[in-house]
C-alpha cells in the first residue's frame, strides 16, 4: 500500500471568485508517495459561496528530482461534504482557476481522467489531501478554514 504525505506551503492566499466576486481562499503544496515527490495541488476554498466545494487542481508525475513536464497530468475534482463525510467529482480543467499553468502537465478532461489508468491514483491523491491538509479538512466538515502551519496573507 502506498504511503502518502503532505508538505504544504505555509501561505493562505485570498483572492476573489472570478464568477461571483466573493472573497474565498487558496491554500497549496505537495503531496509525496513512498517518500518521493508525486503531485502538486491548489485547494480553492470557496469561502464566499453558499454551497462549499473544495476545488482542487491536482498535478500528478514527473515532480522532484525527475523533473519531466512531459510526465505531468493533472485533473479538477470538487469535493463537496455531505453528512460525515464528502464525495468527489471529475470536472472540466476549463473550470479550474489555473487551467492553462503549463507548469502543472496536460489537463486531463472529464471523460480522459474517468478512462485514465491514473483515476484511482488521483482520487487517491485528492482523499489524502482532504483528509490530511487541516484548511482543506476543516473546510469541508463546516469549520473555519484552519491555517495550521500556514500564514494567512493578503493578496
Amino acid at each position: 500500500m502506498a504511503a502518502y504525505d503532505i508538505e504544504f506551503n505555509e501561505k493562505v492566499k485570498s483572492f476573489r471568485c472570478p464568477h461571483c466576486g466573493e472573497e474565498s481562499m487558496t491554500v497549496w503544496g505537495w503531496v509525496s508517495k513512498n517518500n518521493a515527490a508525486h503531485a502538486a495541488y491548489f485547494a480553492n476554498l470557496m469561502t464566499g459561496h453558499q454551497e462549499i466545494p473544495a476545488r482542487l487542481t491536482i498535478s500528478i508525475g514527473g515532480w522532484g528530482e525527475e523533473d519531466n513536464l512531459a510526465k505531468r497530468k493533472w485533473v479538477f475534482i470538487e469535493a463537496r461534504p455531505i453528512p460525515g463525510s464528502y464525495e468527489m467529482m471529475v470536472r472540466e480543467p476549463e473550470e479550474s482557476l489555473y487551467n492553462g499553468k503549463k507548469i502543472l502537465g496536460k489537463a486531463l478532461t472529464r471523460s480522459e481522467a474517468l478512462a485514465s489508468p491514473l483515476v484511482q491514483e488521483f482520487f487517491a491523491v485528492a482523499d489524502h489531501i482532504a483528509l490530511n491538509d487541516p484548511a482543506v479538512k476543516s473546510y469541508l466538515v463546516g469549520e473555519q478554514v484552519s491555517s495550521e502551519g500556514r500564514k494567512a496573507t493578503v493578496n
